[in-house]
């Protein structure tokens, strides 16, 4: 394998894109010289080595870790029903709000017509006064 595609398999495994980045990841590859083909060929298999470790635990982590995970599941499942909920709401809303927008604006326009009707009103009234 070439030293390039070394170091993209490597920064692809290991989640990062810099060497500075890997190594703050992996304390275990501060003394390698990334320079170096050798150092790239360990840290993959280092980086290989934590992945599938980690995967293993994942499948069977420690009992008070499936208790917190189970905790953590049930919360995040009620928290996905309450945004769905409050979605809901909000639509209902959003359709109420624009549904008294729309009766605003059909009572501002009777509003309008009945102070036209008044002022005609008092001048009619005005000029049979004078009359």
């Amino acid at each position: 394998m070439k030293h390039a595609e070394l170091k993209a398999q490597v920064y692809k495994l290991a989640e990062v894109s810099t060497v500075q980045q890997l190594k703050a990841k992996h304390e275990s590859l501060k003394a390698l010289d990334m320079r170096r083909k050798v150092s790239w060929q360990e840290a993959l298999v280092l980086v290989k080595t934590h992945q599938d470790e980690f995967q293993n635990w994942l499948a069977n982590p420690p009992d008070e870790y499936k208790e917190l995970f189970s905790e953590i599941d049930s919360t995040s499942q009620e928290y996905n029903r309450k945004v769905a909920e409050a979605n809901q709401i909000a639509a209902e809303l959003i359709t109420i709000a624009s549904d008294l927008e729309e009766l605003a604006k059909e009572h501002q326009g009777e509003a309008d017509s009945l102070k036209r009707e008044v002022r005609a009103a008092r001048r009619t009234s005005k000029h049979a006064e004078l009359n």
